[in-house]
């Protein structure tokens, strides 16, 4: 019997340079991958946190515009308006925001209601605008890993407004109620919850404004646009050692008794990662790569402006 000759079986193996050369192949493709995923991620919090600064900067153009297009003013000699500029206590991480506190008198269209739902009989409530640093959650400024700046806007209803807050004894001057809780008027036939100070969490109207101005201007007899020095008080006399009124018909200097014409409100929006870095700063925790909190603002913030005509004249 003629048998095949037996061949033997070849076993075939990668060489040890073929296996080092895919293992460097593979950890440049890997670097490669983490490196465009790392970019990926950046762009997205990037786009991230501009779309919600400028989701932030639309809500709080579009309540100050609503509220200051409507503004109630008249010649009686009471103030109807005021924005004070306001200094905060101390520097957050060297960053001092510009602001002022805004008090006026609107019809707003977000007035409350009682607690059955009802609409609170009047038509004129007291806004006010605030700017805070401080836990959006506690209201305090203890836990400085979760401050942040926030605009606040408290809204006290027509009732109360007319009852508590206007008239002689109130509009002379704001400072008895301005920064503390109002008590619902017994005007009120079915109670509202007390009104908190301005400061307070459920004033809260938007996080992370770093900035807010409203710059006000008047027209005069020359039909020049003229910007009003701060502060800002439309009405008022000297009754009661009030504050005399810086523009209007009983504005001191006459070079602004004139009607406010309109304002330009200027506000700048941090994104979250700048908020980040600015609490960090301040908590004095490294790696940030900022040397003080304006040059956060600056590269992290966005500033937004608006032109705000006001409709109504005093009578």
């Amino acid at each position: 019997m003629n048998t095949l000759p037996h061949r033997k079986k070849r076993r075939s193996a990668f060489t040890l340079i073929e296996i080092m050369v895919a293992t460097v192949i593979m950890i440049v493709l890997t670097g490669l991958v983490i490196q465009i995923t790392s970019e990926v991620l950046k762009v997205w919090n990037r786009s991230s946190g501009k779309l919600s600064a400028n989701s932030e900067a639309r809500i709080t153009l579009d309540l100050l515009t609503q509220d200051l297009e409507t503004a109630v003013f008249r010649n009686n000699g009471m103030r109807w308006l005021e924005a004070e500029t306001k200094t905060f206590p101390g520097s957050i991480a060297g960053f001092r925001p510009q602001t002022i506190n805004l008090i006026l008198f609107s019809p707003a269209l977000d007035r409350p209601r009682d607690t059955t739902g009802q609409d609170i009989p009047g038509d004129i409530c007291v806004v006010q605008y605030e700017l805070v640093y401080q836990d959006p959650v506690s209201g305090t400024d203890v836990d400085e890993l979760d401050n942040m700046f926030a605009l606040h806007r408290r809204v006290i209803d027509s009732a109360t407004t007319f009852t508590d807050l206007m008239g002689s004894g109130n509009q002379e001057d704001f400072d008895a109620w301005a920064a503390s809780e109002v008590v619902p008027s017994a005007a009120v036939t079915v109670n509202v919850d007390p009104y908190k100070a301005p400061r307070h969490p459920e004033n809260y109207l938007a996080g992370h404004i770093a900035n807010f101005k409203v710059d006000f201007f008047v027209v005069n007899n020359l039909g020049e646009e003229v910007k009003v020095p701060a502060p800002i008080r439309f009405g008022g006399s000297v009754v009661g050692g009030a504050s005399t009124a810086t523009v209007g018909a009983n504005a001191t200097d006459a070079n602004y008794r004139f009607p406010l014409a309109y304002a330009e409100i200027s506000i700048t929006v941090l994104s979250d990662e700048g908020t980040k870095f600015l609490q960090a700063l301040r908590d004095n925790r490294g790696g940030t790569g900022y040397g003080d909190g304006e040059d956060v603002v600056r590269e992290h913030g966005e500033v937004f402006t608006r032109r705000v005509n006001f409709l109504a004249r005093p009578l």
